[in-house]
């Protein structure tokens, strides 16, 4: 596996004392498929790595998506599994896309497992440097009979799921003359679009205000898009970022704008810039456990289409934990879920990761009125 390299190789970097800080958002981005060919920031805090610290994390962010135009949505739910055995070939989605006023139609089912390393260094006192590169994995999964059997067992809406055949494999959208499909998942580990940036501190934390950083980032098409690895081209954008503290609760905040390149695999289609917008909260349970709750709310860089959700607002609520160890290591975990009606976000997902630091970090908040020393 291509993971084993990295982490070794960060196991061996000297002086690492394997901690950081406890009261970060979780850096779980929007994670529909498609999106994920685009440059968007997850969600951070406004600190900056001081100078010649390095940070290194880990996270890997598994998701079941069942998405599709409406109309496909609900032919399925009448006919799905009598006339097309719930399965959706190229054939059908042109069918369904030729029945639109738009001529656009688009399916995501399957199950993505997205694995990120990243690297942050404080190159001056107020400025770090970064690199994320992403590796990906997707499949026809597993998770599609838990999840009908979770909604019909407490009597809650499957967004059309029944009609569609369990753990499939589709990718496809149509429109604007370009045809994508895919029903066969890519084979193995594979290596996304890489993302570089650099994180300078307007205003450092202070007992009467808060921290605010700006990053600009740049993402290389680093990725085969001809197996939706990445984009195929460059994406720019700049993330703004605001941190404050008081006693054991730490709240977040964070606003991003990307500009998009082109979509290499479908040129023709006139994506647009992209935003996101996330609120995060956390509390320090204890010295070694903070409990962490944020809303993701983000618009994609697919046009807005009738009878497609792609263009619309899409919200996702990710709460979880974290937990130092012996030793200094940092152990996170997160549950995902989106909360929109509409058919643009993974149904459900969870986060795993674990951070370490080549310094030790600020002690943790332990009662109210105090304030962390300035960085």
């Amino acid at each position: 596996m291509r993971l084993r390299p990295a982490l070794f190789l960060i196991g061996l970097l000297p002086g690492l004392t394997l901690a950081s800080d406890l009261d970060e958002p979780l850096a779980v981005r929007e994670s529909l498929p498609f999106n994920l060919l685009f440059l968007d920031q997850a969600p951070g805090g406004a600190d900056i790595q001081p100078l010649s610290h390095a940070r290194f994390s880990i996270g890997s962010v598994y998701e079941n998506t069942m998405v599709a135009t409406n109309d496909l949505i609900q032919l399925y739910e009448q006919v799905g599994q009598q006339v097309y055995g719930g399965r959706v070939d190229l054939g059908v989605l042109q069918m369904v896309a030729n029945a639109q006023a738009s001529r656009t139609a688009f399916i995501i089912d399957g199950e993505t497992l997205r694995t990120t390393l990243r690297a942050r260094v404080g190159i001056r006192p107020r400025l770090e440097i970064a690199v994320e590169a992403p590796f990906l994995m997707q499949s026809r999964g597993f998770m599609d009979p838990i999840i009908e059997s979770f909604h019909e067992h407490f009597h809650m809406p499957d967004g059309g799921r029944d009609g569609f055949a369990n753990n499939q494999f589709r990718a496809g959208y149509i429109g604007y003359g370009e045809t994508v499909f895919l029903d066969k998942a890519p084979s193995g580990i594979r290596l996304g679009d890489v993302v570089l940036s650099a994180t300078g501190a307007l205003l450092v934390e202070r007992p009467r205000s808060p921290a605010l950083s700006l990053t600009l980032s740049a993402k290389l098409p680093s990725g085969n898009y001809r197996t939706l690895d990445g984009s195929g081209s460059v994406d720019y954008g700049a993330t703004l970022r605001v941190s404050r503290r008081w006693g054991r609760s730490t709240a977040h905040a964070g606003y991003a704008y990307n500009v998009i390149g082109e979509w290499r695999l479908a040129p023709a289609v006139p994506l647009r810039n992209s935003r996101s917008f996330f609120a995060a909260y956390a509390f320090s349970a204890t010295p070694n456990v903070s409990i962490v709750g944020q809303v993701l709310r983000s618009v994609g860089p697919f046009p807005f289409r009738s009878g497609s959700d792609l263009g619309k607002v899409a919200m996702e609520t990710t709460v979880g934990f974290r937990r130092r160890l012996p030793r200094g290591f940092e152990l996170e975990w997160s549950f995902i879920e989106n909360i929109e009606p509409y058919y643009n976000t993974p149904d459900i997902g969870a986060f795993l990761g674990v951070n370490y630091r080549t310094r030790a970090p600020r002690p943790a908040a332990s009662a109210p009125g105090k304030h962390p020393p300035n960085r």
